[in-house]
């Protein structure tokens, strides 16, 4: 070594690191109670969620019970009520509580029927709350929780008392655990109607909380009304005619099913294309469309639907057809109107579109004032087809305002509701929406949602009946929408035709069935103080003798049935009037205040009825003369005292007609009638004013030579006078009004006819409420805002189908005809069209035959030339009546005629109201509508 002394430095050696194992072990100490905390922490939120879930989930449960109950309350409600058929119109919150407890009285009568599928009841329920008692009590003791428990986890008790009326029923099981145990019910509470006759209906839903071994509640509430609603535009016993030129807003029900002489005896419904006779072209078309409809149209609305698998097939094909002969296809069978579907519509639009937009621009008078006003018009020919297209469903945005009638530039107010309720029509009740969706717009296009009948049509036939019936060369008739061409569009979830109807869906109707209604408006029309006689003269003077004028029956037609001398009243102001029987008139631009009740014999059983007093007219003198005179000279005896006892045949003729009517002023009765037009009314009302309602007789027998109304020009009805609304003297008295505002007409078992054959295009008929008649003829111009009922079902063997103890005619021969149809069509009053003939610029229906006005002698050439008249042109309208006859035909001679324009079609509309009050009488089921703000949810709080 070098001797140096090495030190040792303290410190000098290197050192082991200082171990931090403990600050780790708190640290990881802190972290394992942090995450022993939050896995903890997590563990309560997890199992406080599931117990939340399981808790909602329960809830869910029991609010779905809840739903599942008020489905289940509202079709027992809805069928216990629809098993009391009640003839009473108006349902109000009395009667429906009447309803409800029993307490109903027997007139008007209420009918209770089975239940729907037959159900054991220990008798059948005298009211709505005891029926559905009796639904509830049929239910499976096992379905239903008991108050034990045990067929569930733990009873449901419910309360040994309720209040007077309450319906309270044991809670329906609607769930079961893997036991079998009941887990989840709803239990219904039905309470009686409330002051506005609305049911209110409790119900609550359970569910079974497993956890907490405890049912889970909710409970929910919803008030239902009752009311009574004709579900049909037209209910027709007998057949109905609908022609061109006719829309049908609502449904149509169709109880015709006469089957004496066929599998059934005629076509229950014949409805005619709006588009035939516009062109040759277009009718070519429309052949072509309907016979694939009736191939291939499956659901029957006359419709072809583009993308169903079935429908759409023949369209290719159609629509490859070259009709105007340019070498080309004319794709003539297009969707134009956007609704996924092919119809005679669409036909129409694209055959008249000249510059293919898809609309049409209406004639020149149509679109003045209109948003068209500045287009070229492209449709022309039939104006009044175009206006029933433009002004058809007048409410389009649905907010239950719709405007009047637009023409000549300019709304007509007195044909608008008060939409705004100000107690005046007038600008401000325009609804300037309705215009911008196509409604008199001057154009037609798809706003307009065309459609023939907006609703299902139901019939009671059988189609198989129908389509088997004898076509007249022994061979059955084969589809029976061969009858029926049209678009149907039924609302939503409906199908367009249904057969097989019962009557609860269709109900019977007869002359007896508005007896109660009928009688309350010939009470209020007898009411006043004077009499018809003396209203006449207070407007006439003492001791007026109205002039008299000779008119065939029914007014129009080509051929009378009958004539009558009427006495024309014109210009008198009548109210609360009685028409007396044998009146016969003619009222001329009259109106008729309040109630007028048109009176006639009732007991019109004798078999002679209708050929009593019938007359013909002498062809020289044109007087009238007996078809069937009392005397030797007569080849048919009417009854025995028409005959000698010793004549062959005598004991086979009736008795003669003995009437408790004092006919020989003697003061006596009874008394022999040989005019049976003494006892009856056979009426026309032209351009007359009903500022109320019409009503007659309730007669036996349907007679419609004898009682016979028909209302030509402008006649129009409203329930307050549109020149003096506020005049008590111009309008029904205020407590008349409930009766007057349920019916324009109520004329059971009379012949009606609105408008005529060639009807004037200035008639304009405006009818409201329930239209009852037994039979109606609707042509011309007619808006109708109601329903149409008719009362008379044609039966074979029963009088009129019945002469002399002899069955006889056709009940297919009685029919409701609305629009145009010809004797082609079955409709024998009808005109023959095939004949028309272009003069001047003008269809020519035919010729009138000039009359003198006083005599009713036909008029020769040469006698009107000797009074200055050489031509037709120069011949005075005193000559002549407008109507197309056969006089100048029938009768050899030269004799003075002019020329009948044929008028067109019309056009007739009929809005269905299902809210409209009823007139007592027409049988129906009670139906029940939930009320849109009658839902409540949460528990029912009442005092005792």
């Amino acid at each position: 070594m070098n001797g140096k002394r090495i030190k040792q430095v303290r410190g000098s050696r290197k050192r082991r690191p200082r171990s931090q194992k403990g600050v780790v072990g708190i640290l990881a100490m802190m972290f394992l109670v942090m995450f022993a905390s939050l896995a903890t922490t997590l563990a309560i939120v997890t199992q406080g969620n599931l117990r939340s879930a399981v808790a909602h989930q329960r809830v869910v449960k029991s609010i779905s019970a809840v739903d599942t109950g008020l489905e289940i309350a509202q079709a027992r409600l809805a069928e216990a009520a629809s098993r009391f058929i009640v003839a009473k119109g108006d349902i109000t919150p009395l009667y429906a509580s009447q309803l409800w407890d029993g307490s109903y009285l027997s007139d008007p009568p209420v009918t209770v029927i089975a239940p729907l599928y037959m159900r054991d009841e220990p008798a059948l329920p005298t009211s709505i709350a005891q029926a559905l008692a009796y639904h509830h009590a049929s239910d499976d003791e096992d379905n239903i929780v008991a108050e034990d428990g045990s067929n569930a986890p733990a009873g449901i008790v419910l309360p040994d008392e309720s209040p007077v009326d309450w319906v309270v029923t044991a809670p329906i099981g609607l769930e079961r655990d893997q036991t079998g145990n009941i887990v989840t019910a709803a239990q219904i509470t039905y309470l009686p109607p409330d002051e506005y006759g609305a049911v209110r209906v409790v119900v609550t839903g359970y569910t079974w909380d497993f956890a907490r071994q405890r049912w889970v509640t909710r409970t929910a509430q919803q008030s239902f009304d009752m009311t009574k609603n004709l579900e049909q535009a037209v209910l027709a016993p007998s057949r109905l005619m609908i022609g061109r030129n006719v829309q049908i807003n609502g449904p149509l029900g169709i109880r015709y099913n006469s089957q004496s002489l066929d599998t059934i005896d005629g076509a229950p419904l014949t409805m005619k294309s709006d588009f035939y006779g516009l062109s040759a072209e277009l009718d070519a078309k429309l052949d072509d469309f309907y016979e694939m409809v009736v191939a291939y149209d499956v659901d029957g609305d006359n419709r072809l639907r583009e993308l169903h698998s079935l429908e759409n097939f023949p369209l290719t094909s159609l629509n490859a057809n070259d009709y105007d002969g340019n070498g080309t296809s004319d794709q003539a069978f297009q969707d134009v109107t956007r609704d996924g579907v092919v119809d005679d519509f669409d036909i129409f639009v694209k055959h008249f579109d000249t510059n293919g937009d898809n609309k049409l621009v209406l004639s020149s008078d149509l679109i003045d004032g209109t948003p068209a006003e500045a287009l070229t018009p492209e449709f022309t020919l039939d104006d009044a087809l175009g206006m029933l297209i433009d002004s058809g469903k007048r409410d389009r945005n649905g907010n239950g305002q719709w405007n009047g009638q637009f023409e000549s530039g300019s709304w007509d107010y007195s044909t608008f509701k008060d939409n705004n309720g100000d107690g005046f029509t007038d600008n401000s009740d325009v609804d300037a929406d309705d215009v911008v969706l196509g409604y008199r717009d001057g154009v037609l296009d798809y706003r307009d949602r065309y459609a023939k009948v907006r609703g299902p049509i139901t019939f009671i036939a059988n189609r198989d009946d129908w389509e088997t019936m004898d076509n007249g060369w022994g061979n059955p008739v084969g589809d029976y929408q061969q009858y029926v061409q049209g678009g149907i569009v039924p609302g939503r979830g409906e199908q367009p035709i249904s057969f097989d109807a019962s009557d609860s869906e269709l109900p019977p109707i007869d002359a007896d069935s508005f007896a109660d209604a009928t009688q309350t408006l010939i009470d209020v029309a007898e009411s006043e103080s004077l009499s018809f006689e003396q209203q006449v003269a207070a407007a006439m003077g003492g001791g007026y003798t109205p002039p008299t004028i000779i008119e065939g029956t029914p007014y129009g037609a080509p051929s009378a049935a009958d004539l009558y001398e009427r006495p024309v009243y014109s210009d008198i102001t009548f109210k609360n009037v009685k028409i007396p029987m044998g009146t016969n008139a003619l009222f001329q631009n009259c109106t008729f205040i309040g109630v007028t009740f048109v009176e006639s014999y009732a007991d019109n059983t004798h078999p002679s009825w209708p050929f009593y007093g019938q007359q013909n007219r002498d062809p020289d003198t044109g007087a009238l003369e007996w078809t069937y005179p009392q005397s030797e000279d007569s080849e048919i005896a009417l009854d025995k005292s028409w005959a000698e006892p010793d004549w062959e045949g005598y004991d086979s003729l009736p008795d003669p007609l003995m009437v408790n009517i004092d006919l020989d002023g003697d003061g006596t009765t009874p008394d022999q009638c040989i005019n049976t037009k003494l006892l009856s009314n056979n009426l026309r009302f032209n351009d007359c004013l009903i500022v109320g309602s019409i009503v007659s007789t309730r007669t036996t027998v349907f007679h419609n030579k004898r009682n016979k109304i028909q209302f030509t020009g402008s006649t129009r009805f409203a329930e307050q006078h549109p020149d003096y609304p506020d005049d008590p003297d111009y309008n029904p008295d205020s407590e008349d009004m409930d009766a007057i505002s349920r019916s324009s007409l109520m004329l059971p078992n009379y012949s009606v006819d609105i408008g005529t054959n060639n009807s004037d295009p200035d008639q304009d008929v405006h009818l409201h409420g329930a239209i009852v008649s037994g039979i109606i003829d609707i042509r011309g111009n007619a808006i109708i805002d109601g329903v149409l009922l008719s009362d008379f079902t044609p039966t074979y063997g029963v009088a009129p189908l019945n002469l002399y103890d002899q069955a006889v005619g056709n009940p297919a021969d009685f029919n409701i005809t609305l629009g145009y149809f010809g004797p082609e069509d079955g409709d024998e009053e009808g005109i023959d069209l095939s004949g028309l003939e272009m003069v001047d610029g003008q269809y020519v229906l035919g010729v009138d035959t000039a009359r003198d006005p006083d005599t009713g002698a036909m008029i020769t050439v040469a006698q009107a030339s000797a009074l200055g008249y050489d031509s037709p042109d120069e011949y005075p309208d005193a000559w002549f009546d407008g109507i197309a006859d056969t006089d100048a035909e029938f009768f050899d001679g030269d004799w003075a005629v002019r020329n009948v324009t044929f008028n067109g079609f019309g056009r007739i509309v009929l809005n269905f109201d299902p809210s409209m009050p009823l007139p007592d009488g027409l049988a129906t089921p009670i139906r029940i509508a939930p009320r849109s703000w009658g839902y409540v949810e949460g528990r029912l709080s009442y005092d005792e």
